[in-house]
């Protein structure tokens, strides 16, 4: 069946325009999963696209895309349902440490020694390594896995922002494939029957030569071994990446414009918390999965390995690969303006695996990848403070587990990349928590006693002493109109008492503004709507304009 929040959707553009009439609310709100695999999309083909097309695309039609829209996937507590592209994890309830160091994976002790190449890696991308699966593996489609090192020069650098990355966006709520450290000793890899190359000529055999020139531009291990990371093929068919705008028109269920999903938009938080300044269309990966006759896709975050400063250039985070703002500041300064990322100081002895990633210099507004993403520059501040509430829930515990999964040979590498990733943490939640009005977690008991949290108070980003001023009203979602009940009043705690004439009500609603010195932006009014169901009230809405 066509899932409502997809109708709804699909007369977004009136939603726009027209001020809705009729309920609001359905029985079934708040809606907790995006039924987005209702139709059978068996019919979508591989989409090709480029790097080349895509910096091209972004760069210099990236910004005709952005619209002030609020996201068009969010349900009536202005939250993202679970779906194809996104499942509530650490930002829904708290995970174990034991649960984020398991991640995606599906193997608990991964071992292999003996390795079969099956194909080459592609084309692309600044960690050599090719396909390949368990010697071991006699079935007639063995698992494959993609293999990937670091370059002679960059020991660690990229195999550990791999492992790290994969598991922070996993427990984020992202798609992500099973990721492996191993150490492959280049003696037991063996090249499989039928396997080619691409080169510049074209495709052709894959060779002995071309294996050992992989191997010779890796770093190696003190016992000849080479640290890589495998990533499993996940089962179904590659359609290869999503794109940041628009949708697959292939895709049935793909009916929200990219730029125009949360989870797309919200990631901008994520990115410059880790400097992924590689999230781009080209780093994605969409798989048709499923039956026969009832197949979807699921879309993956793919190829984490250019985060915390893994790549060589020094404005990694600062800059667009193309800026036309530092173009213009440099020609009218002759040269003599000197940008931001030139004055930040990269501890000059840290192993190379951490050495390009700092806080001090970390601005999250002004964070950039490597070119604009149509998703990041229609991040509203709703869409920031989703997001920072679930950055939020990362404990300094949480961020070390993540960290460990690197597997530095060095200690202090280890302590760095913790402590920065910590301090960017606090960073970027002060900054898009208090971005809009903090209120959250809304709640009405059986007797009529409203509570609430502020989101950043519980994170630690403000200071305590706000004050809230609150208005109740009676609601008619048939008509999708207000009754006022009462006067407004103010209070300091997090709790107040629901006018008494309320309490036959099928539907009441409260509108909060928080009052602090350091925060305008709290006093723009939320509105939280209450149903009665049985004997107590269901938080089924919040508007936070």
């Amino acid at each position: 069946m066509f899932s409502r929040i997809t109708t709804v959707a699909v007369a977004a553009t009136l939603v726009l325009s027209v001020q809705a009439r009729g309920p609001r609310f359905y029985p079934d709100d708040p809606i907790q999963v995006d039924d987005d695999r209702a139709f059978d999309a068996s019919k979508a083909a591989k989409a090709e696209n480029s790097e080349g097309w895509d910096f091209i695309d972004n760069t210099f039609r990236a910004k005709g895309r952005v619209e002030d829209i609020r996201a068009l996937n969010v349900n009536t507590l202005d939250e993202v349902p679970d779906s194809s592209w996104f499942t509530n994890r650490i930002g829904r309830r708290p995970m174990t440490l034991a649960e984020i160091e398991k991640g995606p994976d599906t193997i608990e002790n991964f071992s292999v020694t003996d390795w079969v190449v099956v194909g080459g890696k592609g084309p692309g991308g600044m960690q050599p390594g090719f396909r390949a699966a368990d010697a071991s593996d006699k079935r007639p489609r063995p698992q494959w896995y993609q293999l990937e090192g670091d370059l002679s020069r960059l020991p660690e650098l990229a195999t550990g922002a791999e492992m790290a990355g994969t598991f922070a966006y996993h427990a984020l709520g992202y798609n992500v494939v099973d990721t492996y450290l191993v150490n492959v000793d280049p003696k037991r890899v063996t090249i499989g029957p039928g396997v080619t190359i691409r080169d510049e000529s074209g495709p052709r055999e894959f060779r002995q030569a071309d294996l050992d020139d992989i191997f010779r531009s890796l770093a190696k291990n003190p016992d000849g071994t080479y640290r890589m990371t495998a990533s499993r093929f996940v089962a179904g068919k590659a359609l290869e990446a999503f794109r940041y705008h628009g949708t697959r028109p292939d895709d049935p269920n793909d009916i929200y414009p990219h730029q125009h999903r949360r989870e797309l938009r919200g990631n901008r938080v994520f990115a410059a918390w880790l400097n992924h300044d590689d999230s781009r269309a080209i780093n994605s990966l969409d798989m048709l999965v499923g039956e026969e006759g009832r197949q979807w896709i699921r879309h993956y975050m793919f190829d984490l390995g250019s985060l915390f400063g893994s790549t060589p250039r020094r404005w990694s985070g600062f800059e667009y690969m193309y800026d036309p703002d530092t173009t213009v500041k440099q020609l009218l300064t002759l040269g003599l303006w000197v940008p931001p990322w030139y004055h930040v100081n990269y501890p000059p002895d840290m192993p190379v695996s951490a050495q390009r990633f700092e806080s001090d210099g970390f601005e999250p507004q002004g964070w950039k990848p490597e070119y604009p993403n149509p998703a990041f520059l229609n991040m509203r501040p709703d869409d920031a403070f989703w997001a920072a509430k679930i950055l939020a829930a990362f404990s300094n515990q949480a961020i070390a587990a993540i960290v460990r999964k690197a597997q530095y040979t060095e200690a202090r590498a280890t302590e760095h990349l913790t402590r920065v990733l910590i301090e960017r943490r606090d960073k970027a939640v002060r900054v898009w928590i208090n971005g809009v009005n903090p209120l959250t977690d809304f709640a009405l008991s059986p007797d009529g006693v409203l509570t609430f949290e502020n989101a950043s108070e519980r994170a630690r980003a403000s200071t305590p002493g706000a004050s809230y001023v609150l208005s109740w009203s009676r609601f008619n979602n048939d008509t999708d109109t207000h009754l006022a009940v009462g006067i407004e009043s103010a209070v300091r705690e997090r709790r107040a008492q629901m006018p008494a004439e309320l309490g036959n009500a099928q539907y009441v609603a409260v509108t909060l503004r928080s009052i602090h010195p350091d925060h305008p932006a709290w006093n723009a009014p939320v509105r939280a709507y209450f149903r009665k169901e049985g004997a107590g009230w269901k938080t089924v809405g919040i508007d936070r304009p």
